[in-house]
């Protein structure tokens, strides 16, 4: 059974958390196993029969969206592109689209390649789609409420949502994963009400007092994107245990390729040992052990480059994003490596360690938070 015609891609708002890759372009133009994350995305639309997609983006994107779209989105479907002006949130840049949206859609983020799995779920749920009135919002099960939005519950039916709460009376396990079913008449509402950061959660807290919301749980994996780390999640998921390595690559006879390896077009390593690591196109490593890293493109990296990944005490790992200390919640991680980066010979880096772009770190050096 077909859902919905329309999709509204949400791909405005800041990509500065998402350092050292913020690059000239959205951060869902990401290349892994040789395309663009969200070219995923679109193809994942197309398996669930969307015909009509409604791409937000900000004024600071170039043209790299359209032409990732005008490169990788089949010719049945059409594309029409949105500027959100300022970054205040996700409800104010579904009403963007609010001329051309149609009685029933869906609303994703770039980064959901795996959301026509998501829409399975309804199909165990087949009385929620009876009435072209009622909202559908998919929830997944978290331990760390604080974290996300938390509904409280009635069965399915949503009779709250309250955004990071610390206090949990009453609300379920139930977070919000960013899928909506969404109509028309309720992006009308949500248009009467001022524009905020939490504007959407704000209006559906409202707007279910005297409509029907209802949550879908869903067992698929999540996926987001903020941070760069949170690559290392969807790269998982495309890989699924195995590797990818473009056809043009040179791979040195003593080179080591675990699991969840990215490795792009025109990189050339020597001798070396990867693991769950990505390195982006045109990058050089002469050897070293590097796991648990995002490599970004046309780096030279020297012999004998070793990333420490673990905290001694087991902890999760910390990082400076924007000049502030950022919990990856990740046990292992290695190094965040900018573009156009120069590592000498020798060198380790610290658990957590991020270069910005065009970084040039000297032989010997030890690369650590406090250096940044």
């Amino acid at each position: 059974m077909k859902l919905v015609n329309q999709a509204v891609i949400l791909a405005a708002g800041e990509c500065s958390r998402f350092f050292p890759f913020t690059r000239r372009q959205h951060k869902s133009d990401f290349i892994i196993a040789g395309k663009p994350i969200i070219s995923r995305t679109i193809e994942a639309l197309d398996r669930v029969g969307i015909t009509k997609i409604e791409v937000i983006q900000s004024p600071q994107d170039d043209q790299s969206l359209q032409n990732t779209f005008a490169s990788y989105t089949p010719s049945h479907i059409s594309v029409r592109f949105y500027t959100q002006q300022e970054p205040i949130g996700t409800g104010n840049a579904v009403i963007q689209a609010l001329p051309n949206l149609e009685n029933r859609f869906l609303v994703i983020n770039p980064q959901q390649i795996n959301v026509d799995e998501h829409l399975k779920n309804l199909d165990k749920h087949q009385d929620l789609l009876a009435s072209p009135d009622n909202l559908i919002m998919f929830s997944k099960t978290t331990t760390n409420p604080s974290r996300y939005g938390i509904f409280a519950l009635e069965g399915q039916r949503v009779t709250k949502i309250i955004e990071k709460p610390t206090d949990l009376t009453g609300l379920s396990n139930q977070r919000n994963v960013g899928v909506y079913l969404l109509t028309k008449d309720f992006v009308n509402f949500m248009n009467t009400l001022p524009p905020t950061e939490f504007q959407l959660i704000e209006a559906f807290d409202n707007y279910l007092q005297n409509h029907p919301v209802y949550a879908v749980e869903v067992e698929e994996t999540s996926l987001t994107l903020k941070y760069a780390w949170d690559l290392f999640g969807i790269n998982k998921h495309i890989q699924k245990g195995n590797f990818y390595i473009a056809p043009d690559v040179k791979i040195g006879p003593n080179c080591k390729i675990g699991p969840n390896v990215n490795i792009e077009s025109g990189c050339i390593l020597e001798n070396v040992t990867l693991n769950n690591s990505l390195i982006g196109k045109n990058t050089i490593i002469k050897s070293g052990v590097i796991s648990d890293s995002i490599i970004g493109n046309n780096c030279q990296i020297g012999t004998n480059f070793i990333t420490q990944t673990h905290n001694p005490d087991n902890t999760p790992i910390q990082t400076i994003i924007k000049n502030k200390p950022v919990s990856t919640g990740m046990l292992s991680f290695g190094i965040l490596i900018g573009d156009n980066s120069i590592i000498e010979d020798n060198c380790t880096s610290l658990p957590g360690s991020v270069l910005a772009p065009d970084s040039h770190i000297s032989q010997g050096s030890l690369i650590s938070l406090e250096a940044l």
